[in-house]
């Protein structure tokens, strides 16, 4: 499509139709001045017509087909344009001719004929041709000057992200250990130790690896084996059963091989996190359900659960989900998806990842 939409569409028809009856003006002048013999109006009607038509086609079909093709498929394309024009222009004299009128000139294959009609194919093969190339330049120029545009804007946008990752990871290291659940946990543990000291040995492990894994220098690639990732959301679940006497209606399934696959730290253990804040538990008729799936290192994270109704819903700044969505914005550009539906009563957290 050479134009799109309906208001370009009236602008270059208005122009080209000015710039046509200009031409056909200015040509008319030439004959009054230098005194030439006007022919018949269907004559002139005729060939306007046919030039009119020929410029457009020359234009916007072939000028496009034989740029940048060899030199000798352009003179053939010429050479059949030109034979087309002649005979064109015979058949429809003939025709006009042959309806009985009179005041047509009947078309003659002569050297002067042909000569006449050969200077009138090359003036206005020179007119669409100059065309062509300056609505080219035109074009190319204007495609340059958006590829230069999009080009600084996506410098900017780079930067910027640049820039936000960097707040991000700083913010991520202090935020994913949420505070409450650290004091929570000391607290519990700190009470059972006064009766229950034994006991204490496997949460204090399991707080132990989790702190860690948070800690740990992140890799130079920004990523960690998918399994120690699945390792640290086991634990966390682990970890927070002890707190809840084992009472937590929970499930944790993985579908698929995790070898040898990667992904960046804590992206799975956020949202399982933000389970601990707002779902509900210890609904036994609607257990918390989370689902890890691989299908040729496409990774599927999936958690659904009821929300809590019995107390009130604590605050939050959406800080881990915001730096989830950049990180993932960074380092999956264009190969991850994360959808959340939310209803009054229940939370789908949804997570594609091609690894």
């Amino acid at each position: 499509m050479i134009f799109s939409s309906s208001s370009k569409n009236f602008k270059f028809y208005r122009a080209h139709i000015f710039v046509w009856t200009l031409f056909i003006a200015y040509e008319f002048l030439l004959i009054f001045l230098l005194h030439i013999p006007m022919s018949s109006p269907a004559d002139y009607i005729f060939a306007y017509t046919l030039n009119i038509i020929f410029f457009y086609i020359n234009t916007y079909f072939v000028w496009p087909l034989v740029y940048k093709r060899p030199t000798y498929i352009g003179i053939v394309f010429i050479l059949l344009e030109l034979i087309a024009y002649l005979v064109l222009k015979y058949v429809i004299t003939w025709f006009y001719v042959a309806l009985g009128n009179s005041t047509v000139v009947p078309f003659t294959l002569t050297l002067d004929s042909i000569a006449r009609i050969a200077y009138r194919f090359i003036y206005i093969f020179g007119l669409s041709t100059a065309y062509w190339f300056a609505l080219n330049i035109i074009t190319q120029r204007k495609e340059i000057t958006d590829l230069e545009k999009n080009k600084l804007l996506d410098q900017v946008h780079h930067q910027q992200l640049e820039k936000k990752l960097i707040d991000s990871e700083v913010a991520y290291l202090k935020s994913q250990i949420n505070p409450h659940f650290l004091f929570n946990t000391l607290n519990f543990l700190h009470n059972s130790a006064i009766t229950t000291a034994p006991q204490l040995t496997k949460p204090i492990l399991l707080l132990s690896d989790i702190m860690r894994y948070a800690l740990t220098e992140i890799p130079q690639n920004g990523k960690v084996d998918l399994s120690e990732e699945i390792e640290q959301i086991a634990s966390f679940i682990d970890l927070n059963q002890f707190r809840f006497d084992h009472n937590l209606q929970l499930s944790f399934t993985i579908t698929g091989n995790t070898a040898n696959l990667q992904i960046l730290p804590l992206i799975l253990l956020t949202p399982v996190e933000n389970i601990f804040k707002y779902a509900d538990l210890k609904n036994t008729e609607y257990p918390v359900k989370i689902n890890l799936e691989i299908k040729n290192n496409e990774l599927e994270f999936t958690i659904n659960n009821r929300k809590i109704r019995t107390r009130k819903p604590i605050h939050s700044h959406g800080i881990g989900l915001k730096n989830l969505k950049l990180r993932l914005d960074a380092y999956y550009p264009d190969t991850h998806e994360i959808q959340i539906v939310e209803t009054a009563d229940d939370y789908t957290f949804k997570l594609q990842i091609t690894l």
